[in-house]
């Protein structure tokens, strides 16, 4: 029992970081496939995250050393089935006649290993059914070779890390943890009375879609701008490469990529961006647009994220340069200058966060719409 807790407590410790890691990619697909993020659908997910951490540390933790596995000399593998049915019998004073006997024998690791082997996959076959959707047979199908990874992973000795299994392959495993992944499709008719079906979860997210949230913007946006960069550092590498590097040449070359990027991809792709085509979105104007609209709406957004603070970083430059402004003043106006960018950057975010227009959209009469349409 040690075993496991110490396996449980890994498990939690881990979760937070396996999840930070897990969530980007997760957020991109559902906002992908949905245009919304659920909170159930988020709880169901990183719940079942939670889970597989847990069932696998609990089949492969506490990690021996090399030695001591090089050192056992047991059967790594049981190939006769029921066999736990015979040790239950053998290894503890379970007699069917006497119920006095009955509580005594739960604490034989014979049966509480039983036990916990039906419990370990149980919640597998819960989330098949409920979330998945998945019949009886699918259920029964996956639930083995759920099984059947986990005790590979203990015959190969954690995928030949260790010279051996110092785990044993049990083929009573394989059934108990199959007939635990049935139970739990048992128990998922229960959960889809209480809780909310996925059908359920998918119309909201996709009704939810239909106004563009500031997060699927933004993501979009960061989609864009992160390939925008990784285009501009391929292209810095190998003009390095062919020593033709220089500074006028990177600031023509960050024009180009980001001239591709943000006005010909929207005319190439029909009024969307790389990042807008994969979340499902696209522009949207009362009038025809051009790719001198694209080209006028980012513009409008870089300058007035960029282009502009670094215009007034520089005037207060030149001032302190020419003597204007002293070192104090200079710094005082540094300071003020990039909070009055963060400023800019709340305000905008929250007109996003409220659906109202940012000074971008007021002039160029464009907007972003949700593309997902309802089956």
């Amino acid at each position: 029992m040690q075993a496991f807790s110490y396996s449980i407590q890994m498990a939690f410790i881990l979760f937070p970081i396996l999840a930070f890691l897990f969530t980007l990619p997760y957020i991109l697909f559902i906002y992908h496939k949905y245009g919304s993020v659920s909170f159930y659908r988020s709880v169901i997910v990183y719940a079942f995250l939670l889970y597989f951490i847990s069932a696998y540390f609990l089949i492969i933790l506490p990690l021996p050393s090399k030695e001591f596995v090089s050192s056992l000399t047991r059967p790594s593998y049981n190939l006769i089935p029921f066999q736990f049915i015979h040790d239950i019998f053998y290894k503890t004073n379970l007699e069917l006649s006497d119920c006095a006997t009955y509580f005594p024998a739960l604490k034989a690791p014979v049966v509480y290993e039983a036990i916990f082997n039906i419990f370990l996959t149980i919640p597998f076959g819960l989330f098949l059914h409920y979330y998945c959707k998945c019949n009886f047979r699918k259920t029964f199908f996956y639930s083995f070779c759920f099984s059947l990874f986990f005790e590979l992973t203990q015959l190969t000795g954690l995928y030949y890390i260790y010279p051996r299994g110092y785990r044993t392959f049990d083929v009573d495993d394989l059934i108990l943890n199959t007939f635990g992944g049935v139970v739990g499709f048992l128990l998922g008719a229960i959960f889809l009375r209480i809780l909310p079906t996925k059908e359920d979860i998918d119309k909201k997210s996709l009704e939810k879609a239909q106004v563009v949230s500031a997060n699927r913007r933004i993501l979009s946006f960061g989609i864009d701008f992160t390939l925008a960069i990784l285009m501009l550092l391929c292209c810095t590498y190998f003009l390095r490469k062919l020593h033709l590097f220089s500074i006028p040449l990177f600031l023509f070359l960050v024009f180009l990529v980001s001239v591709f990027f943000f006005v010909l991809v929207p005319v190439l792709l029909k009024k969307k961006t790389v990042g807008m085509k994969y979340l499902n979105l696209e522009f949207s104007s009362f009038k025809e647009l051009h790719w001198y609209h694209y080209f006028f709406y980012y513009f409008l957004l870089f300058f007035e994220f960029f282009f502009l603070p670094i215009l007034l970083l520089f005037l207060c430059y030149v001032a302190h340069d020419c003597g204007i402004l002293s070192l104090s003043y200079f710094r005082y106006s540094v300071i003020a200058v990039l909070a009055f960018t963060v400023l800019l950057v709340i305000i905008t975010f929250f007109k996003q966060l409220f659906h109202l227009e940012t000074i971008h959209q007021k002039i160029t009469h464009m907007h972003i719409i949700n593309t997902i349409h309802k089956k």
